[in-house]
C-alpha cells in the first residue's frame, strides 16, 4: 500500500510546475487540474474533510469549463489569492480573544508550558505570518489583474514560495537574539516544528 505523506508531497512539490509549465505554454487548465488532482489526493488519501473534496471538484470544474470557454488563465490566478488569505486566516484567527496563537500552540506541543516571553514572543510571530499571507494575497491580487502570464506565474509559483522560506531563515537569528538564555531547537527542527501547524 503506497503511503500518503511521500504522495502528497510530491504532488505539493510538483505543483508549482506543473502551473507554471501552463502558464508558460498558455494552457492555464493543466495548473488547474493538478489542483484539483492533488485536493483529491488529499481527501482520498487521509484528510476526509468535505472542503477538500468541494475544493477538488470545484478546481476540475473551473479547469474544463475555462478550456471549453476561453477564460481558464482567469481561474487560474484565483488559486494563489485564496491559498493566501486562507493561510491568513489560519494564523490569524489564533489571535482573536479567548484564543491561543498559533505559534505558541507549535512552541506548547513541542516544548510543554512555555515562559512569558517565549509565548510573548510566540504571539507576536503569529502577527507576523498573519500580516505576511495578507500582503501576500494583496500582491496576488495586483499581479491576477495587472501582469501578464509570465510574470504572475514566476511570482506566484516561484518567488512567493522564496519569500515564505526566507520569512523563515531571517526569524531564525532574530529568535535567538530576543529569546537569548532560552533553549533553541536547530534550524531545520525548528522550521519542521513550526510545519506540523493545527488547522483545527
Amino acid at each position: 500500500m503506497v503511503k500518503s505523506a511521500p504522495v502528497l508531497t510530491a504532488l505539493v512539490i510538483a505543483y508549482p510546475f506543473v502551473n507554471h509549465l501552463g502558464a508558460t505554454f498558455a494552457a492555464p487548465a493543466l495548473g488547474l487540474l493538478w489542483l484539483g488532482l492533488l485536493l483529491l489526493a488529499s481527501f482520498w488519501l487521509g484528510s476526509r474533510s468535505p472542503v477538500f473534496l468541494a475544493l477538488a471538484l470545484t478546481s476540475l470544474a473551473a479547469a474544463v469549463l475555462g478550456q471549453f470557454q476561453g477564460n481558464a488563465d482567469l481561474f487560474a490566478r484565483v488559486p494563489p489569492v485564496m491559498i493566501c488569505f486562507s493561510l491568513a486566516w489560519v494564523f490569524g484567527r489564533t489571535l482573536l480573544p479567548g484564543r491561543t496563537a498559533l505559534i505558541i500552540l507549535v512552541g506548547q506541543r513541542a516544548r510543554g508550558e512555555l515562559a512569558e516571553p517565549v509565548a510573548r514572543y510566540g504571539y507576536r510571530l503569529t502577527v507576523v505570518w498573519t500580516s505576511f499571507f495578507v500582503l501576500m494575497g494583496l500582491e496576488c491580487v495586483l499581479l491576477g489583474l495587472f501582469a501578464s502570464p509570465l510574470w504572475w506565474s514566476v511570482f506566484t509559483n516561484f518567488v512567493n514560495y522564496l519569500l515564505i522560506g526566507l520569512l523563515f531563515v531571517v526569524e531564525y537569528p532574530i529568535r535567538l537574539i530576543i529569546l537569548r538564555g532560552y533553549e533553541h531547537a536547530p534550524f531545520l527542527v525548528s522550521v519542521r516544528e513550526s510545519l506540523r501547524l493545527d488547522l483545527r
